[in-house]
């Protein structure tokens, strides 16, 4: 039995080694992700494009208002830029942007080649009515590229209504309002509104903007809101 056990060792070691040698012919596997058949890499992602730094050259402190903490904003087209408070907004709208105070509600606007009107005195409904105007306040207003501008604020009367109007105008119609009110300016980029309407009667968004009597008219100048809507229209300013 011992003799038998000798012979049939080798032959069993013979076997295990050709079994080895056939298995060494295999394909040694690969390390990279595979991608099945018919899918198609994603392609490199491109690397995101650095947001344009927004610079100004006014102080800090603008007609009494510490700005030091508000936004800098830029027009979409580049042409300018103005300043709002922290917590205010703005939205694109057609030709530029609409300037929203905390709560939602659209206070400013501005916008670029606006239509300006034909230069009759009408109300919402585009009805002529009998109209007089009184001026609340004017502030010079140094803006780079356009000159003899200030800022206005008047009552407008049409009919039994009275409103108020801010914006940006020439000097002389900010002196001496009348109806219509146009709150736009020509400059280098062509004209601008910057205002709470351009064409001044009270309708649309701009329904805030109606008052009871000219006393309230008046009595706003005393609101913290109305000196920041001032800093925040002469804060603008042209890019070159």
């Amino acid at each position: 039995m011992k003799s038998l056990a000798r012979g049939v060792a080798p032959a069993a070691l013979l076997l295990a080694a050709t079994m080895l040698v056939g298995c060494s012919g295999s394909p040694e596997p690969t390390t990279g992700p595979s991608i099945p058949p018919g899918i198609t890499a994603p392609p490199p992602t491109a690397p995101a494009q650095p947001t344009p730094e927004v610079t100004s050259e006014l102080p800090a402190e603008i007609a009494g208002v510490d700005t030091t903490d508000w936004q800098q904003i830029a027009a979409p087209s580049g042409a300018s830029t103005f300043r709002i408070p922290a917590d205010w907004t703005v939205q694109e709208a057609d030709g530029g942007l609409d300037v929203l105070r905390p709560d939602g509600q659209r206070q400013l606007l501005y916008r670029e080649a606006p239509d300006t009107g034909e230069g009759r005195c009408l109300d919402a409904e585009g009805v002529p009515v009998a109209w007089r105007t009184a001026i609340l306040d004017r502030q010079d207003v140094q803006l780079a590229g356009a000159e003899g501008i200030a800022f206005g604020a008047a009552a407008l009367q049409l009919g039994e209504q009275w409103i108020v109007s801010v914006g940006l105008r020439p000097a002389a119609d900010a002196q001496s309002p009348s109806c219509p009110i146009i709150n736009a300016f020509d400059s280098p980029a062509g004209t601008i509104g910057f205002a709470s309407e351009v064409i001044v009667d009270g309708g649309g968004e701009a329904a805030a903007w109606q008052v009871a009597s000219l006393a309230d008219g008046e009595a706003y100048l005393a609101d913290p809101e109305f000196a920041t809507i001032r800093a925040i229209l002469m804060s603008l300013e042209l890019q070159a």
